[in-house]
């Protein structure tokens, strides 16, 4: 053998019949028939889906445990597996994500998460009277009963107005109300109160 080829270097296009030929001379000058290599070539991650198992409760928000499945497309390989779908429960966050990957036939992985906002505590929610009792912590005229809420995560979506309570006279009276967070959690506050206006 007088030369063969140099090695040579495939890197591109991904197909599925690459092929590479050389060829190998004597020292008398006679050339080889050309040697070919085929092989297969995919060096491209596949492309990853990442779905959840349901909508939003409210407002874009989850308040309840979901579960986000994968899937994947290869179009050289195809793709060989993908990741079980994960589900996520907590901690509440406006900026969660859940991330999954898939492999095709060539060994190469991809990558791809769901963004989600989720918040499944109910707001801290207060009833407050209008005026303070009239005599020893009774009141003997009608009240206005107000309700406000605070929600550290998802922000507080609505509280009922003001409810005034008249009777019937009583020791053990309440006035109750439910603020909503924009997740949808509700909370209830209550005010005790004793009432005599006879």
């Amino acid at each position: 053998i007088g030369s063969c080829d140099a090695a040579k270097t495939y890197s591109t296009p991904d197909t599925a019949s690459a092929s590479l030929g050389g060829t190998c001379r004597d020292v008398a000058g006679n050339q080889s028939a050309a040697a070919t290599f085929g092989f297969k070539y995919d060096a491209t991650s596949p492309l990853v889906t990442a779905a959840p198992s349901r909508q939003p409760n409210t407002n874009g928000w989850y308040r309840a445990p979901l579960t986000v499945g994968f899937t994947g497309g290869d179009a050289t390989s195809g793709v060989n597996s993908c990741e079980a779908a994960k589900s996520y429960g907590g901690p509440d966050d406006g900026a969660a994500s859940v991330g999954g990957t898939c492999r095709d036939h060539a060994g190469n992985t991809g990558a791809a998460s769901f963004a989600l906002k989720y918040d499944a505590t109910a707001p801290q929610a207060t009833a407050s009277a209008s005026r303070a009792p009239n005599a020893n912590g009774w009141f003997n005229a009608p009240v206005a009963v107000s309700f406000s809420g605070t929600d550290s995560t998802s922000g507080l979506d609505s509280c009922p107005g003001p409810q005034n309570y008249a009777g019937p006279d009583t020791a053990t009276g309440s006035v109750n109300g439910t603020c909503q967070d924009r997740a949808g959690n509700p909370a209830t506050a209550s005010l005790a109160l004793k009432y005599d206006a006879t």
